[in-house]
């Protein structure tokens, strides 16, 4: 064999070699990969799902199980929730402080701009005027059977907040101490926001994505208004980064601005816990570790629904 029939030769093994390093290569790379991986390689049109390990849930009473016999009738309530106000239609769950915008309480609605819905286009709006939510803890035994993985993912309880034909915007929060580090808060959500039911029964969400949204707050930061999708199950992670320690007040945001048939909201297994080796920068992600949809970002449809305009002549909580 010559010395150049020999040089093509192995040329021809080195590139079978490299050929075959390459292919064993990309075939790995559908193995998912954890967000603790700091040697992990990405290549064009390969999607490689995020894993996001939870560490020791900081939150109190995250899925508002309360802390003694939560069920129905409870022989210590005041173990499971509390009625601020004395206000028997918020049913808070223990360690948490519910915030919420009410234009209707006690107020002349002839008066505009008092009960003006700042968030909907229709001056002196007052069919979308923000008030008084409802708040339920709910156990299993209150929901029939095929709703309980629908709303309960974590326990016997979950929380529902809701208003029939109401306008509402409120917020969740608790103090937390951090200690300087990476943190993610995981909330999953199902915004149950029905504008009527079909004649088989069946709920229509309501068609503006604008009519369900959700923001975040850890201390002074917070995520921006994200857009949920309706009548599912929604878990978001919000990273954020404490550089000093300190009380931090947690919030999670939610406000629903039109007056739709059920405006309504469920939610359970929330989660806080520390994570520093997490390779993302903060923001909101979902579960498989791409970046959300935030309103702001929104284009509304060129044709909007057109929701009732004026005083609402009857509310019904469903």
């Amino acid at each position: 064999m010559s010395a150049k029939q020999s040089g093509t030769l192995w040329q021809l093994m080195v590139f079978l070699l490299g050929a075959g390093v390459i292919i064993t290569f990309i075939t790995n790379q559908s193995q998912p990969v954890t967000a603790q991986d700091d040697h992990a390689i990405y290549l064009p049109l390969i999607s490689r799902s995020i894993a996001f390990t939870r560490g020791d849930n900081l939150l109190l009473n995250p899925s508002f199980e309360g802390e003694g016999d939560c069920q129905i009738n409870p022989p210590h309530p005041e173990l499971c929730w509390y009625h601020p106000g004395g206000i028997p239609e918020l049913q808070i769950p223990i360690r948490w402080v519910f915030d919420y915008e009410n234009q209707w309480d006690g107020r002349d609605c002839g008066q505009p701009p008092v009960c003006d819905n700042p968030l909907t286009p229709e001056p002196d709006d007052w069919w979308n005027a923000w008030i008084r939510p409802e708040v339920r803890v709910l156990p299993a035994q209150l929901l029939p059977p095929h709703e309980h993985p629908l709303f309960i993912w974590d326990g016997n309880n979950t929380l529902k907040v809701f208003k029939g034909y109401g306008s509402i915007s409120y917020v969740l929060r608790q103090g937390v101490w951090l200690e300087p580090g990476t943190y993610v808060m995981e909330i999953s959500v199902f915004p149950d926001l029905v504008v009527d039911y079909d004649d088989q029964g069946n709920k229509i969400p309501a068609p503006d994505p604008l009519s369900g949204e959700i923001e975040f707050h850890a201390g002074n930061t917070s995520s921006g208004w994200v857009l949920p999708s309706f009548l599912d199950k929604n878990t978001y992670y919000y990273v954020f980064v404490r550089t000093e320690a300190g009380q931090t007040e947690i919030k999670i945001a939610i406000r629903g601005r039109y007056a739709i048939r059920n405006n309504g909201w469920f939610m359970d297994d929330w989660w806080l816990w520390r994570h520093d080796d997490l390779m993302l920068p903060p923001g909101v992600y979902t579960a498989d570790g791409q970046p959300v949809m935030f309103a702001a970002d929104y284009v509304p449809p060129a044709t909007p629904y057109t929701f009732p305009v004026g005083p609402p002549v009857e509310r019904v909580d469903e």
